[in-house]
């Protein structure tokens, strides 16, 4: 009798345990336009960011991330390329604010595009040319989401 309560109860534990995942994959699938952030290591069941962010906030992150590390890179004194640090079209996805689509976004995210790419035009210059794509992050940043400004004022290189 034990035994058969026993195998009932862990039966039970595997049977809620599958219902979970399944549950979460199919959550998944429905929403795999979505990029999901994960902080654990369960398969079935990742944890999301609670501020649920958009998909143009999640690519700032990354941006000011390679910002981060092409300071870093550039005061040891080394040189940026290109490869490492892949320009990324934040403009085309969905932002937090869908007000900010509209044309004065659009021409900051062009001239941000194009100070990206004059960053690597010239490796002797980069120091100045980093620094003015940061700048064009802030002049944009101080219209358009200024909440991480304090963050994006510390990547200049003085």
């Amino acid at each position: 009798m034990k035994k058969t309560v026993a195998i009932l109860f862990v039966f039970s534990i595997v049977m809620v345990l599958w219902q979970s995942c399944s549950q979460t994959d199919t959550k998944q699938k429905e929403t795999a336009s979505k990029p999901i952030v994960s902080r654990g290591a369960k398969a079935c069941a990742p944890i999301k960011d609670p501020n649920n962010p958009k998909p143009m906030a999640i690519m700032m992150r990354m941006m000011a991330a390679n910002a981060d590390s092409m300071r870093s890179q550039l005061l040891r004194g080394e040189t940026l390329d290109a490869a490492k640090y892949p320009f990324i079209k934040f403009y085309l996805v969905e932002p937090t604010d869908p007000n900010v689509l509209e044309p004065q976004f659009f021409e900051n995210a062009r001239l941000f595009q194009q100070a990206y790419k004059n960053l690597f035009a010239k490796p002797k210059d980069q120091i100045k040319r980093y620094n003015l794509l940061i700048n064009s992050c802030i002049k944009c940043h101080e219209s358009y989401c200024s909440g991480p400004l304090k963050r994006i004022r510390k990547f200049p290189i003085e």
